[in-house]
């Protein structure tokens, strides 16, 4: 799948237990999570990287892991972008490029991006603007801002979009409307608290457009959101874009779910794009979510 599927489609991460049995084989040794989850998908987001980054063992572990084809989408640390705030963290910086010079050496290296903290606003684009200058030029970035001032739909947001698409970088979509379009259960409360509401921007700025979906965990309900985000992908994916989709749910044990479902939508409208591998629930409930879809 990952070979042929012409863009990339994964989750937060790969080692959900609560996976087992029901995206990945039944029986599956939670040692053998990475290969069970790139038999599926073909990225993923290393979110673990935003907290620490990994010994160099450990990544080499995961190339070995995971399967031909397969990129990791590195989140930039916390200690770069939050606590130093793009400016003065030398060491933080090199310890985090030498992560993507191994992944890019092994062939394993996506996007990385960088979520800029919440109060990072456009009085602070000079000092983005500098940070991005001084990134190696080898590797494909994004940015994901987090505050509301580079959303204006004027000159602010225009400012940010020209200076990320001169740098061919591109800007992440962080798109919850599907968590809050409707009652939450206890979970997406919770995940509510967590993942704020963004304005919505339908654009690609560079090749890698990369869209981070939070849905409902009953995946139906997102489905006027999945139909609308299935033509836009396959406008880009028609341009030669490759973006990179993310499904994420209020609990991310459906995130595999409305993944799959951004897939299923896609194929629907371009039914040359290649079957997902099987979820194991799919030799219970065989074909249950193609025909789930027929009805809308």
């Amino acid at each position: 799948m990952s070979k042929h599927l012409p863009y990339f489609l994964g989750c937060p991460a790969w080692s959900n237990r609560e996976w087992i049995g029901k995206v990945f084989r039944t029986g599956t040794d939670t040692n053998n999570l990475l290969r069970e989850y790139s038999r599926v998908f073909n990225t993923v987001e290393a979110n673990t990287l935003f907290y620490a980054l990994p010994p160099m063992a450990t990544v080499e572990r995961w190339m070995a892991e995971s399967a031909d084809g397969f990129r990791f989408a590195p989140k930039f640390p916390k200690a770069i972008s939050h606590e130093r705030r793009l400016s003065g963290a030398d060491e933080e910086n090199k310890a985090f490029f030498k992560v993507l010079e191994a992944l890019s050496h092994g062939d394993k290296l996506g996007v990385s991006f960088l979520q800029l903290p919440p109060s990072f606003n456009i009085n602070n684009l000079d000092t983005l603007r500098e940070y991005l200058k001084s990134l190696p030029g080898d590797f494909p970035y994004a940015i994901e801002p987090r505050h509301i001032s580079f959303y204006d739909g004027a000159d602010n947001e225009r400012r940010l979009d020209d200076l990320l698409e001169n740098q061919g970088i591109d800007k992440v979509v962080f798109d919850t409307r599907p968590l809050w379009s409707s009652e939450p259960d206890e979970k997406e409360r919770k995940a509510r608290e967590r993942k704020p509401q963004m304005p919505v921007r339908q654009i690609a700025l560079g090749k890698h457009p990369i869209i981070r979906f939070v849905g409902k965990n009953k995946v139906e309900k997102n489905e006027i959101f999945i139909k609308e985000w299935a033509s836009v992908i396959n406008k880009w994916i028609l341009e030669g874009k490759k973006p990179y989709l993310f499904g994420h749910a209020g609990d991310d044990a459906f995130a595999p779910f409305v993944a799959r479902r951004l897939h299923l939508q896609l194929k629907r409208i371009n039914p040359l794009l290649p079957e997902l591998p099987e979820f194991e629930s799919d030799r219970i409930k065989p074909e249950k979510e193609i025909e789930q879809l027929d009805l809308f």
